[in-house]
């Protein structure tokens, strides 16, 4: 496993979808990671030490994991399968070791909370790009699972809209339109499946 840290957050213009940034602790090599938006601000606030009065969902896990005495040691970016990375969170308390499985957006977010080191399997880094030689091997883009269900939802969200458009106004948007279009033609786009998106 590869000691990684995050180097911050940005956004993928082609799907405005948020992308946290992880890179080796030893080297240049950088993992772009697409997440959610909610778990987009999660890591935001983490990384900008910011508290708010009430725990959210991560704080709250972690204030669970301390009270049912185990401590949060590290996190693990273990495999990339069709396209969406696993990830596990490495439990320990004075009796056993519990590994729970998890997205890498929840796990880099509970570990910045509980200042644990994030770890990216060897199989994951060696399709990353090698800074010395300095020729990068390509890479398919890899979406979070989040940042999937949340594409879908808001896809759905678009379509029940555009439907009630067309039941109200009895056909298609007309062509000199350019607003509507465009929003038809970003329908579409969002729609792709995720494996057929370029980003």
């Amino acid at each position: 496993m590869v000691e990684m840290r995050v180097v911050g957050l940005t956004l993928d213009e082609q799907n405005k979808t948020p992308v946290v940034i992880l890179r080796a602790m030893n080297g240049e090599v950088v993992l772009p990671i697409l997440v959610g938006p909610m778990e987009a601000m999660a890591i935001s606030l983490a990384l900008d030490n910011q508290s708010l009065p009430r725990p959210l969902t991560h704080d709250l896990l972690l204030l669970c994991i301390r009270a049912l005495r185990h401590e949060l040691v590290s996190v693990e970016i273990t495999r990339c399968e069709e396209g969406v990375y696993y990830a596990s969170l490495v439990l320990h308390s004075q009796s056993n070791r519990l590994r729970v499985d998890c997205r890498p957006s929840d796990a880099i977010a509970l570990s910045l909370r509980a200042k644990a080191p994030i770890l990216v399997s060897k199989a994951i880094m060696s399709r990353m790009p090698d800074a010395e030689c300095g020729k990068p091997k390509e890479m398919p883009p890899v979406v979070d699972a989040a940042a999937d269900m949340v594409r879908r939802a808001g896809a759905q969200k678009e379509v029940n809209a555009l439907h009630s458009a067309l039941l109200r106004e009895g056909g298609l948007p007309k062509a000199n339109d350019p607003d509507r279009e465009a929003k038809f033609k970003e329908l579409l786009h969002v729609l792709e499946p995720v494996s057929r998106l370029k980003m």
